[in-house]
């Protein structure tokens, strides 16, 4: 997906912790990344260094850097995995996540001290994640049948230095804060809808290194974001009241 950094240096600690009881021991990379608290995706635009061109769409280096870093011990995979995620302006295409290599060189850009060995895990954290980010995205616009077989990525962006109003109401009355915000943007029958994403560590399952809970809703830029938040509560207790 071309988003390989972690915002933050509690995300970092994360990331490090999980790949740490990944490498000693713990389940499989996929498995970690199942439960995993970090999100390590877009870099925002003002954490590059000067004069780098970036991608407007995703807030990265336009040119991926594939060559090892300096002072790397280890090589590293240069392998692209294809996301389940469509990418608006690539006809039929997928949104492509950083290989080892690229998430390597990007958080030594940021300045973390990444480990060579701990890379695999990571990023197959941070793809699952991703992933899992799409699911909830797609469990509110399974509410417009007439757009969701078309509907598409258009862009992205972490901000993690600007909480959302609902996380400083949390955070207010005693909840521990996100460890990391994103904004995606997709195209729904070709309007564009932006969705509000917060990353919260989550309370520990056994057998798994770290466990997480996404909370992905529409911004409530206009009269239709606003209401598809006040419906959706009232739609999921009907569901749920059905059954499958």
């Amino acid at each position: 997906m071309g988003c390989p950094v972690i915002h933050s240096p509690a995300a970092a600690e994360t990331a490090s912790a999980a790949a740490a009881a990944q490498t000693s021991g713990g389940d499989s990379a996929a498995a970690a990344a199942g439960s995993a608290s970090t999100s390590g995706c877009p870099v925002h635009a003002r954490g590059s260094p000067a004069g780098e061109r970036l991608n407007p769409d995703n807030a990265m280096p336009a040119v991926a850097n594939q060559l090892p870093a300096a002072g790397q011990r280890l090589p590293l995979s240069k392998e692209r995995v294809e996301s389940t995620i469509p990418q608006a302006g690539a006809e039929g295409g997928h949104w492509v996540y950083p290989s080892a290599q690229m998430f390597y060189n990007a958080m030594r850009r940021k300045g973390f001290e990444p480990q060579e060995e701990d890379m695999r895990t990571v990023v197959a954290i941070h793809n699952t994640v991703n992933e899992r980010t799409w699911r909830e995205i797609l469990l509110w616009e399974r509410h417009y049948p007439e757009c969701v077989d078309d509907l598409k990525l258009v862009r992205f962006g972490g901000v993690p230095d600007e909480p959302t109003p609902k996380a400083r109401l949390f955070t207010a009355v005693g909840y521990k804060p996100p460890f990391d915000r994103h904004d995606w943007v997709v195209s729904r029958c070709g309007k564009e809808v932006r969705y509000l994403i917060d990353y919260y560590n989550a309370r520990p399952i056994a057998g798994k290194p770290v466990a997480m809970h996404i909370d992905a809703r529409p911004a409530a830029d206009d009269l239709q974001g606003a209401w598809e938040r006040v419906r959706m509560p009232f739609l999921r207790l009907w569901n749920a009241g059905r059954g499958p």
